[in-house]
């Protein structure tokens, strides 16, 4: 069967730049990677079309022969994706960096991707992701948070080294240890995590009955506390290094990505550091000037409404809103006065309101002078 032509299988035009094509390599990733289809061949397949696409057109001098020849300037069998798919997530760890790093999940918890590997090359374990919601007025003075998190942690019975003596590793023949093998691919030599050792350069001999070998267990109740700190910005993401998946037979941990949702509040509206807040204001006190009670996001406090209000003024009360995220000083409360109009009157008022009508001369009013030399 003829290969998809690369940028149709993205969704760029051959004029892309490489922005435009991580970009959109990044939303098919999300769409149809295996941690988010299990079971689903169609998507994996998808999967790995896009993913030999990318290779190809992030890489410039790889993009500059397809352009010229095509796939047939990759050789007769191009990429071999024939291997277990498990290490698929490994072979461009380098690629994937960028792109596993603006996961986001629909749900609380998520795999982010692939860990990078330590001194001894050893491939690192998953990055996590998970989501928390917090408060306005928990953004306002900073938050504690308990998450319970569900990552591998290292094999108790065989202390993480996947074999029940602990000692039973021999040197992997495919590769003599070195953990990867090198293709040919057209005119490029690539080199690729072993698949017989998945990259480990060992082979476990007696593999651990409790982890199978992996030298780690599923922990689904893996609880940690989460500091959020004041002033935080929805959708930032909070990096808690080591506190993602152990790595199968030793290697480094992933990391734990905390991505914070700020809820939305009733009463106050967010921009920035500042805040605003919606207060009734009456005719009589818009008019005459009122000291009125106002909330915060931290208590209440009094301010004085000036004579002659207008209705959506704006009102500062500085240091009243969320600390700035730099670490100095806070933003600003603005209080936006809503003029209230009363739709029933008692006979008093009614009365003390005619009195008010019968002296106001409206042809003396700047405002409405202005009306009526426009129209």
């Amino acid at each position: 069967m003829d290969k998809k032509d690369y940028y149709e299988l993205l969704g760029v035009g051959r004029e892309a730049l490489i922005d435009d094509i991580k970009k959109a390599y990044r939303g098919l990733v999300l769409k149809y990677h295996p941690d988010r289809n299990p079971g689903n061949k169609e998507a994996e397949e998808k999967f790995k079309e896009v993913t030999e696409a990318y290779e190809v057109l992030s890489d410039p001098e790889k993009r500059k022969i397809y352009d010229q020849y095509g796939h047939a300037g990759f050789g007769p069998q191009g990429f071999d994706w024939t291997e277990d798919f498990s290490r698929v997530r490994t072979d461009f760890s380098d690629i994937f960096g960028d792109i596993f790093s603006n996961f986001f999940s629909s749900e609380g918890f998520n795999v982010r991707g692939v860990g990078g590997k330590d001194r001894g090359g050893r491939q690192g374990g998953s990055d996590l992701e998970y989501r928390i919601s917090v408060s306005l007025k928990e953004v306002a003075v900073g938050v504690e948070k308990q998450v319970h998190i569900s990552r591998f942690d290292g094999c108790p019975v065989c202390e993480s080294t996947g074999s029940k003596t602990k000692k039973g590793k021999t040197v992997c023949s495919a590769c003599q240890g070195r953990g990867q093998v090198v293709r040919n691919q057209g005119f490029f030599s690539i080199a690729q995590p072993c698949p017989k050792c998945k990259g480990q350069g060992e082979i476990v001999t007696d593999p651990c009955s409790n982890c199978r070998g992996t030298g780690r267990v599923r922990n689904n109740m893996h609880r940690i506390a989460v500091k959020i700190p004041a002033g935080i910005e929805s959708g930032t993401s909070l990096r808690l290094r080591g506190e993602g998946d152990a790595a199968p037979n030793g290697g480094p941990r992933g990391d734990l990505y905390i991505t914070v949702f700020v809820e939305k509040d009733k009463r106050f509206e967010r921009r920035n550091s500042d805040i605003i807040c919606e207060v009734p204001v009456t005719v009589v006190q818009a008019v005459l000037g009122a000291e009125i009670e106002v909330p915060t996001l931290t208590g209440k406090v009094k301010m004085r409404i000036p004579a002659g209000a207008q209705n959506n003024s704006m009102l500062r009360l500085r240091n009243l809103g969320l600390p700035r995220t730099t670490g100095y000083g806070k933003g600003d409360l603005f209080v936006k006065v809503a003029l209230i109009v009363p739709s029933r009157l008692t006979r008093q008022e009614k009365v003390l309101y005619q009195q008010i009508a019968d002296l106001e001369k409206p042809e003396n009013s700047p405002e409405i002078k202005k009306f009526r030399e426009e129209i």
